[in-house]
């Protein structure tokens, strides 16, 4: 039996994201055992619900060199402050905004990284990656394709890797909710965020092409500045009827749980959850390639299907295999379950501690 700990998890916000979400799901589950500190740099829109104590320094992003620099040193002496009186015993820090202050506030840090660094990271964000990841207690990354550009880039010795957990038991229970809106029909469902890293409009032209468009509808769940484009799109494609944008829905999983099967067509991708989710919930997938995440979720032949990054053609083939070969498709869903289970969160929070 692990000894009670006061742990500290520190993050920009609980805004809407995956390493959002991560945070939250992972103060329930160390809440069962232990003490938890959930500390934010703004709470103005929170979104995800959180355990144990929530602390906010107040610090928002703003603009201009001046301000960003008194800024940064202002959430270091705030997290100093707080690490010192404190005194926890883990501190995990998730992303650049949170990772590079708390570093340099407590050499225990933790930091998460929770996106293809080779993708997401400015020229300051290596220069302060340089200069603050040696000194942290360890350096994760949540895919083995992060941990190797990381490796490349800087040489780290303090350099760990776990996988993004999900709460498996808990979306079971959301998807036996009843969905906001009916849809009728079978459907293929993506979901995150409409905007061109998602590459939604790849996708709809894939289907488009298709023989899936005569048996199943497409239902991309979201909300974002790429609305307006789709639409358009659905519009000179004539798919009105056969491409559904309902929005954004605070639980997607009764959507998702009812699907044939789910689909992400991103550009990149650090470690995508949804790609957890979906198998958690007895559902095959097709998952672009992108250089971190997918391939190591997604097993194909087994519970899935991968495809060349933004690859019409290839989508489309994808999407008949899995939606019209109903002997592949068995297979496939036998195999999701099994699959995930290694990335439950109870399995993983206990990594976390191990760190």
């Amino acid at each position: 039996m692990m000894s009670r700990r006061k742990i500290a998890l520190v993050v920009y916000s609980l805004g809407m994201g995956g390493a959002e979400k991560v945070v939250s799901d992972l103060s329930f589950q160390f809440a069962k055992q232990h003490d938890v500190s959930v500390i934010l740099f703004d709470n103005r829109s929170p979104y995800y619900p959180y355990a144990g104590e929530l602390i906010d320094i107040n610090c928002p992003s703003k603009d201009g060199f001046f301000s960003k620099a008194f800024n940064f040193l202002e959430r270091t002496l705030q997290l100093r402050r707080i690490f010192r009186v404190t005194q926890f015993d883990t501190i995990i820090s998730v992303m650049e905004h949170a990772n590079f202050p708390a570093i340099l506030a407590s050499r225990d840090t933790i930091a998460a990284n929770h996106c293809n660094p080779e993708r997401n990271f400015t020229r300051f964000d290596w220069l302060f990656a340089r200069w603050l990841y040696p000194k942290a207690r360890k350096v994760v990354a949540v895919s083995q394709a992060g941990m190797q550009i990381f490796s490349r880039h800087l040489q780290l010795r303090n350099l760990d890797c776990l996988y993004n957990p999900v709460n498996l038991a808990r979306i079971r229970e959301l998807a036996l909710e009843y969905p906001a809106i009916s849809i009728e029909g079978r459907y293929i469902v993506a979901a995150g965020r409409l905007s061109p890293e998602k590459n939604f409009t790849g996708l709809i032209r894939a289907y488009a092409v298709s023989q899936v468009i005569k048996q199943f509808k497409l239902v991309i769940l979201g909300e974002g500045n790429e609305r307006p484009r789709l639409e358009r799109l659905i519009r000179e494609l004539r798919l009105e009827r056969q491409v559904l944008l309902p929005g954004f829905m605070h639980n997607p999983y009764p959507y998702i749980a009812n699907a044939h099967c789910l689909v992400l067509s991103s550009l990149h991708e650090g470690f995508p959850v949804i790609l957890i989710e979906a198998l958690g919930l007895g559902k095959p997938v097709i998952a672009t390639d992108c250089e971190t995440g997918p391939r190591e979720i997604v097993y194909p032949g087994e519970n899935g299907l991968l495809v060349p990054v933004d690859d019409t053609a290839a989508m489309s083939v994808a999407l008949e295999q899995m939606c019209l070969d109903e002997a592949v498709y068995e297979v496939y869903c036998r195999n999701t379950l099994p699959s995930v289970e290694y990335l439950d969160i109870e399995r993983v929070a206990e990594k976390w501690l191990a760190l």
